[in-house]
């Protein structure tokens, strides 16, 4: 019987992706680099430390990819700044539905908890989740389960009882060798055959998931 729910954040939650994706760009377009969509997608679900050096191989070695991350984080904290982050679709109901069942919610994230902060708050969802981890409370991010596991362990909660939902390829292959029952949603990645192989369920939407209520939760 499944009694907690842990969630991943970009991508699942909210619609960033597209955004990471425009201020690497703008970034990237000074320093007289093509910052190509399929250079990000390589790079979705991993920690910052993880993506620096597909980064440094795709562009050279005399690129300096730390200016180029920092600027893109500057872009990304000034967009948030001046504007709401969106949901994905049917997210902030699914978050609503599990909480108002009496599930414990965690969420685990390879963000950083600076940001995390920000979005949690900004949409006023730091209510419902029991525990929230970040690439900063972890020695090994995504695709490594030690996020998802930490998370069950704060919620006091078997692997066994706990159910996962993320969309990228790391963190859903996190979730399943962490022993979770893993629901995948993807964004802008599709699952690998392992994912596929070893998820629970693959939905297009959040949206679709209620049907399957009974099963999922079984």
């Amino acid at each position: 019987m499944i009694t907690t729910v842990i969630f991943d954040m970009d991508g699942l939650i909210f619609s960033t992706e597209p955004l990471y994706f425009q201020c690497y760009q703008a970034a990237a377009k000074p320093m007289g680099l093509d910052f190509t969509f399929e250079l990000f997608e390589t790079c979705i679900g991993m920690s910052v430390e993880d993506s620096r050096p597909l980064m440094k191989n795709y562009f050279g070695r005399d690129v300096d990819v730390e200016a180029l991350h920092a600027q893109c984080c500057r872009n990304f904290e000034e967009y948030m700044a001046q504007n709401v982050i969106p949901f994905r679709p049917c997210a902030k109901e699914t978050i609503e539905y599990f909480y108002n069942r009496g599930m414990k919610l965690g969420l685990a994230t390879s963000n950083i908890s600076r940001w995390v902060d920000k979005l949690l708050d900004k949409a006023d969802l730091r209510k419902y989740f029991s525990s929230v981890l970040t690439s900063d409370h972890v020695s090994k991010p995504k695709p490594d389960p030690e996020v998802y596991l930490r998370t069950a362990q704060n919620l006091g909660a078997d692997v066994r009882e706990c159910l996962a939902f993320d969309d990228s390829p790391a963190g859903a292959t996190a979730a399943i060798s962490a022993g979770i029952r893993t629901v995948v949603v993807p964004d802008l990645k599709q699952p690998t055959s392992f994912v596929r192989a070893h998820a629970f369920a693959v939905y297009s939407s959040l949206c679709e998931i209620y049907p399957d209520m009974d099963k999922l939760l079984s």
